[in-house]
């Protein structure tokens, strides 16, 4: 029997993070046709069915996910191998762009284990960015190597599936309120809106499923946000991370709604990436380094 490849793994978990061949595609930089022939292989080597698919994407069989969880330590124990082999002659900079949130509560683990792996690479954080799409920016106009930014992202980047988080209401801790917290619930507080393209399209879903406050005033950071409910001016709507760990004052609860805000770590696509930008890349997508962060560990960031 026929062993299953390093590729034909690599190309399963890419269709598994991403949900479908076409996405899985553009992420690994190769044709649709290409993955679709590799998962054929796999599951004619494995003899089983790993995906279900249908047109709006794929989902895996049981056996794909007990595949999946070992395809991901197989190929995490193969960017061992190449580190090891490679971490005395790999050097350079790599320039990150991203929010404060990322590089606050995902990164330095990342740093952390890029330092013990390429101890000759240095990393710059831009984490200055307020924007989805000054993340995006950054690195489109060349002044980072890579980004983690948040879902949907321009044309022209690749794009490689990482982590998400939850939306949530952030209210004063002084103000009495059960979960599961509904709209009515919310009706006698002020409404503090951050200022940004992410939160103003979770706005919008919040809008369509009957939230029908008007913000009482509005501001450019979440920190500031944060400090505002902890005075007891009022609630807002934040993403999990941006709140994590909950300060003094404040409580949060799950929206009313799903929502959810998904990140990808985003290059320059059409070109090959410098080696360093590389080896920072793996690192950072490594789910060894992801669960060892305090985010996912408190159930903040998930898959």
């Amino acid at each position: 029997m026929d062993r299953p490849k390093l590729n034909q793994l690599e190309m399963l978990v890419a269709v598994a993070d991403s949900g479908g061949f076409g996405r899985a595609a553009a992420q690994l930089g190769c044709t649709q046709s290409r993955v679709s022939h590799a998962i054929t292989e796999l599951e004619g080597a494995l003899r089983t069915r790993l995906l279900l698919r249908s047109r709006s994407g794929c989902v895996p069989t049981d056996a794909g996910h007990r595949v999946i969880a070992r395809a991901r330590t197989i190929l995490a124990l193969a960017d061992t191998l190449l580190e090891e082999a490679g971490a005395r002659t790999v050097s350079g900079s790599v320039r990150i762009a991203c929010f404060r949130s990322v590089s606050t509560h995902l990164l330095p683990r990342a740093l952390e284990a890029v330092a013990a792996a390429y101890p000759d690479i240095r990393v710059d954080i831009d984490d200055g960015c307020e924007e989805r799409e000054e993340v995006t920016r950054a690195v489109k106009d060349g002044r980072a190597d890579i980004g983690v930014a948040q879902l949907p992202v321009a044309s022209g980047l690749l794009v490689r599936p990482y982590v998400s988080d939850s939306y949530v209401v952030v209210a004063p801790a002084s103000v009495e309120l059960r979960a599961p917290v509904s709209w009515a619930d919310l009706s006698g507080l002020p409404y503090i809106q951050l200022n940004c393209s992410g939160a103003l399209a979770i706005l919008e879903q919040c809008r369509i499923a009957g939230f029908d406050a008007r913000p009482s005033r509005t501001l450019a950071t979440d920190t500031s946000v944060v400090a505002m409910v902890a005075h007891g001016i009022g609630f807002s709507i934040l993403p999990h991370l941006a709140v994590f760990p909950a300060p003094d004052g404040i409580q949060v609860l799950e929206l009313p709604i799903p929502a959810r805000r998904r990140f990808a770590v985003v290059s320059l696509a059409g070109a090959a990436s410098p080696e360093p930008v590389e080896a920072v890349t793996r690192i950072i997508l490594r789910d060894q380094v992801v669960t060892r962060s305090d985010a996912f560990r408190a159930g903040i960031v998930g898959w």
